[in-house]
């Protein structure tokens, strides 16, 4: 308690032993002699409550001089935090209701506190001042001080502790054993615990669980040696183990130390803790699958399903690619059987079409109440929980990574696990992108080595027959040679054609330079830029496909002179539609086994006339266009060549 300082000024000289010249009451010598001897304080107030006498005691105890008592106030007499009890006292007194008698500090010389019990009785009238007041105050001996200080602080506690949000026990110290002697409201809920079943009984016991008994016993000792006690323990509660901050401090010391034990609820903040080590363990480990440079696209691929399960905690984990409205799975993990390497499905029948359409992110906790249950990706797959993100290629829709349970999610999916997929599809697409600027660049290598062969061969080889035709022509004077000489430039011209079609074809193409072309009627006009002899040329189909007209020309071109070619007269074509593409097929003898992969290489030819440009042309203005081409056995043994990856427009 912090000293109080009178507000009246002391003088200089020393406490007088005069007791206040004001007496009582005129002619009354013997009573104010009598008040002046007896042991205890008294103090007489006037209706201002301003002192008006005072006995011997009062300047003895306190040391003030006479003339700095007379006039003086509560607030220049008692402690600051005692002022208001003294006043309800006098309050009371003239009311005329029964006072009460607190504790009180009175304050003395040099801020001395002086503990007192006081006391109030009206001043019969005429015995002095109007309305005057009695009080007398009795020093405590230092034994009840001390008690009533402990009661006093023991009260303050309880009520500071019933109040408390947290749980809170009172409790003795018995033997080594924490006893319940009280505990707070919240406590009774929190651990689902009346006051009145645990008083008196080992607090341990009951809230401890079995296997933690001996750790509540040892911080129970620790409080009894050091006084005070800070630990993490785990308890058991109505909601089952929960984790506390224990705080439990000793205030009495004896054969029975008394404590109160604060248990503050940390396991919301244990669990936020332990959710952030595990998602940076899972970054940690997303980085060194990433960076090992020794893996293949598809061990990484497959490392990043198994720990996406993990730190998702999902059965079920897997890649798509998506092309022409079909749903393919490339990689997957899990015992989900429509889940596997290779399935497919239409896209209208999976999660993923969702995905794609909602800004390239879906998550679903529960399908079935998320309004999914009449859907046919749900009545197809069964998911109750699925969470998924879009991979883009060059811009591209490529597919989706995706991760799913047949059981709903207890809880939605926090915007750390949704950035952790987010994270994985972004990987994919950084990987994929690079693969195809790998193969783009091997191709192009590929074509530089090529057309460095076509340079230094096929050219060189006409050009010294033309040269050598020349030289017979001037030496024998015989012009007949001129008609080899236009033969082979012929040839030249066709290679060099061959060779820019290869460079101009491999060129990207942007959306700009697409437009819907009418397969029928492209396909007819380039059949009539082919030398066909009896060959004949039969639609299946009337589709239009999105494409540059100029480049599909060629395309369409280079595969029909190549049934002509190889097919010999007579030879039917056949031009027909995919699910997401075209095929030109031919009616010819078909390839040679295993030679279907070698047809596109640049140079290949099985004819004696040609470049063995033209299927590698094909390929390349189909890779242009992000198509792929692929040779397989036709109808009636033929060759069929089918073009996939096709935007199409109407049938």
């Amino acid at each position: 308690m912090a000293p109080h300082t009178p507000q009246v000024p002391r003088p200089e000289e020393g406490p007088s032993e005069e007791p206040s010249d004001a007496p009582l009451r005129p002619g009354a010598d013997f009573a104010e002699a009598l008040l002046h001897t007896l042991p205890g304080l008294v103090f007489v107030f006037d209706a201002d409550d301003e002192l008006a006498w005072w006995n011997r005691a009062v300047q003895e105890t306190t040391g003030y001089a006479a003339q700095s008592l007379h006039g003086m106030t509560p607030p220049a007499l008692f402690a600051e935090s005692d002022i208001q009890p003294v006043r309800q006292v006098l309050k009371a007194v003239r009311a005329g209701t029964e006072p009460p008698t607190p504790n009180v500090s009175l304050v003395a010389e040099q801020g001395r506190e002086i503990r007192c019990e006081f006391a109030g009785r009206p001043l019969p009238d005429g015995a002095g001042p109007t309305e005057g007041i009695v009080g007398v105050a009795r020093k405590m001996p230092e034994g009840d001080v001390r008690e009533r200080e402990l009661r006093h602080e023991r009260n303050r506690l309880a009520a500071l502790y019933a109040g408390l949000p947290s749980p809170v026990v009172h409790y003795e110290v018995q033997g080594g054993t924490a006893i319940v002697q009280g505990v707070n409201a919240a406590f009774e809920e929190v651990f689902g615990m009346p006051e009145a079943a645990i008083s008196g009984q080992a607090l341990d016991a009951f809230i401890a669980p079995e296997e933690r008994s001996g750790e509540a016993e040892t911080l129970t000792q620790r409080a009894v040696e050091t006084g005070s006690v800070q630990a993490e323990v785990v308890r058991e509660t109505e909601a089952g183990l929960r984790h506390f901050q224990l705080d439990s401090v000793l205030f009495s010391g004896g054969d029975r130390p008394e404590g109160y034990a604060i248990y503050t609820d940390v396991t919301e903040q244990k669990k936020r803790e332990q959710t952030l080590r595990d998602e940076q363990d899972a970054l940690r480990a997303m980085y060194r699958i990433t960076a090992n440079q020794k893996a293949s696209f598809a061990e990484k691929v497959q490392g990043l399903i198994d720990l996406g399960r993990e730190y998702l905690a999902l059965p079920y984990g897997f890649l798509t690619r998506i092309s022409s409205g079909t749903q393919r799975i490339v990689y997957a993990s899990g015992a989900h059987p429509l889940l596997q390497p290779g399935a497919a499905c239409p896209l209208a029948e999976s999660y993923c079409r969702k995905t794609v359409r909602n800004d390239g992110f879906l998550s679903v906790q529960n399908a079935a109440v998320e309004g999914w249950a009449d859907d046919p990706s749900y009545e197809r797959f069964e998911l109750g929980t699925y969470i998924g993100s879009q991979i883009l290629v060059e811009g591209e829709l490529y597919g989706t990574f995706c991760f799913a349970a047949s059981e709903p999610r207890e809880t939605s999916f926090t915007e750390r696990e949704r950035t952790f997929v987010e994270l994985m599809s972004r990987w994919a697409r950084y990987e994929l992108e690079q693969r195809r600027t790998t193969e783009r660049l091997e191709r192009q290598n590929e074509r530089l080595d090529n057309f460095a062969s076509l340079v230094t061969h096929d050219l060189r080889n006409p050009l010294n027959v033309a040269k050598g035709r020349l030289e017979l022509a001037q030496s024998e004077d015989d012009w007949s040679h001129l008609a080899a000489v236009d033969r082979v430039l012929d040839r030249m011209d066709e290679i060099i054609e061959d060779v820019l079609a290869l460079t101009w074809g491999g060129q990207d193409l942007d959306s700009d330079s697409l437009e819907p072309c009418a397969l029928p009627d492209l396909a007819e006009a380039c059949w009539s830029h082919v030398d066909m002899a009896d060959a004949r040329l039969q639609m299946e189909t009337t589709a239009t496909l999105i494409a540059e007209e100029g480049r599909l020309r060629r395309l369409l071109e280079n595969l029909f002179r190549n049934a002509v070619d190889h097919g010999g007269d007579g030879v039917t074509i056949w031009v027909g539609r995919l699910d997401d593409g075209f095929f030109v097929e031919d009616s010819g003898a078909g390839l040679p086994e295993g030679e279907q992969e070698k047809v596109f290489e640049a140079g290949y030819s099985s004819a004696d006339e040609g470049t063995g440009l033209g299927l590698s042309i094909v390929e390349t203005i189909a890779e242009a266009h992000g198509w792929t081409v692929s040779a397989t056995e036709g109808r009636d043994g033929g060759t069929r060549f089918e073009i996939r990856g096709v935007e199409l427009g109407d049938r």
